[in-house]
């Protein structure tokens, strides 16, 4: 069969742009129903978002006084490792004086009797000043300091000050002695 169109150009040229405008409003209704129902359902998980994200920021701020908590309880370790480590280092950079005083006292020879000790610190090194009286002179003397050298305790032992002096009708020698304490682990792994 054999179709003939009478109409004329203009009409048929007219109902091609009615069939093309029809489908552009009808793809154009179609795109903003869709974007409509996508904006809805995005609007929805927007919506479901914010409540989460309030939840969450109400979250933070119940927890925010127990943060503020653990910074200060953190600096105040901190602080306190510092302190230990302090104390610990100070400790251990100092021999116990009950082992320095048994080892001054295993050295003493029998005519000897000590009438002072001090210690001073000068920068890192510990001075052992150690001052006494003997009745055999300087014999007891040389003992006495040959016996500190022995100690793994004492180190640079010198005789400072030495001088005759009566005590009743007994006739002494006033000495001083100074020494160096030896490094604490030094000395500590000697004495063991």
């Amino acid at each position: 069969m054999i179709e003939i169109n009478l109409l004329p150009a203009k009409v048929l040229q007219r109902r091609k742009t009615w069939s093309f405008v029809i489908f552009v409003a009808v793809s154009g209704l179609l795109v903003i129903f869709a974007c409509i129902f996508f904006f809805f359902s995005i609007k929805e998980e927007v919506k479901s978002a914010q409540m989460e994200l309030a939840r969450v920021r109400e979250r933070v701020n119940e927890y925010q006084p127990m943060l503020k908590e653990l910074q200060e309880l953190k600096s105040k370790r901190l602080e306190l490792v510092s302190r230990l480590s302090a104390i610990k280092d100070l400790v251990m950079g100092q021999l116990p004086w009950s082992l320095v005083l048994y080892e001054i006292s295993k050295s003493l020879p029998n005519n000897i009797w000590l009438t002072e000790l001090a210690k001073t610190i000068q920068g890192k090194e510990q001075i052992i000043t150690i001052q006494g009286c003997s009745l055999d002179e300087t014999v007891a003397i040389g003992r006495f300091m040959e016996n500190l050298s022995k100690s793994s305790l004492f180190e640079e032992i010198a005789v400072s000050n030495m001088s005759k002096s009566v005590i009743g009708e007994t006739k002494v020698m006033d000495f001083r002695i100074s020494c160096k304490l030896r490094d604490p682990a030094e000395a500590l792994r000697g004495y063991r």
